[in-house]
């Protein structure tokens, strides 16, 4: 009974992490991504759970070699943009750095959403910066804390 139950919050993870969320670019210039997902629920928007941790994940393409890779996040409320620290910054620790022109990668990274976040909808600027801290791509989300 254990392995069925565990089985079935398997499964419901792999659909949650498969959510169609809309992303736009938004700004890409050294790079493109061709897949965007994350371990939230919804299919307008990436509902962000207080207290909840959300996993990312971003399949794309660098257009030039670089030694290093940064991953810069913003949240924008009404047009404002409001830098948010990461754990880990450090893009390599996820994909294998240096990056080569025209290799496929795959970044991923989670973050916490704390219980002390106001519940407003709010877009998640998730950027890949290069060595000229120049962005590689940049996704936007659409979310909203709950």
């Amino acid at each position: 009974m254990n392995i069925l139950v565990y089985f079935i919050v398997l499964l419901g993870s792999v659909i949650l992490i498969s959510a169609d969320i809309p992303v736009e670019d938004c700004g890409s210039r050294h790079g493109s991504f061709s897949n965007v997902t994350l371990s939230c629920p919804g299919t307008e928007e990436c509902i962000l759970k207080r207290n909840t941790n959300v996993s990312l994940n971003i399949q794309f393409t660098p257009a030039e070699n670089s030694k290093k890779v940064t991953a810069v996040v913003h949240g924008v409320i009404q047009g404002i943009s409001v830098f948010f620290p990461i754990p880990n910054p450090d893009a390599c620790s996820s994909v294998k750095c240096p990056l080569k022109k025209g290799e496929n990668y795959s970044y991923s990274a989670s973050f916490f959403v704390k219980k002390s976040y106001p519940k407003v909808k709010v877009g998640v600027k998730w950027e890949l910066q290069d060595d000229n801290q120049e962005d590689i791509i940049c996704v936007l989300i659409p979310a909203h804390i709950q």
